[in-house]
């Protein structure tokens, strides 16, 4: 299997890069990493070297490229599926699903104050 390569931003910055490279670190999965500093000058070039869409975080596997945290852990959780990244549990992963497109598409607001 190919390796996983994991490009987020600065991790006391960008709570959308940590999402991603806490649940890989939490289910021992391996993966090297970029970090790109979110506050200089050469920031979306540096960006857009590693992501079409622009946006970070994304997770590069072989010739797969996937950009949004939970995109990447939906991913990430169908490759590893023995690390239980969801629940087991129908009912219990689809409350997990829904609580975390909750905060992941709502609170605006915060998602605003806090980037």
């Amino acid at each position: 299997m190919s390796k996983l390569h994991l490009v987020i931003g600065n991790k006391n910055y960008s709570s959308w890069s940590l999402r991603p490279w806490i649940a890989l670190t939490m289910a021992k999965i391996p993966f090297t990493e970029t970090i790109i500093l979110l506050d200089r000058p050469d920031t979306a070039r540096k960006i857009a070297a590693h992501s079409r869409a622009g946006r970070i975080p994304v997770l590069h596997h072989g010739k797969v490229t996937v950009w949004d945290s939970l995109a990447i852990l939906e991913y990430v959780a169908e490759l590893y599926p023995d690390r239980h990244l969801w629940p087991k549990n129908a009912a219990a992963r689809a409350m997990a699903r829904a609580v975390a497109n909750e905060m992941h598409a709502g609170f605006s607001a915060l998602r605003n104050a806090c980037p």
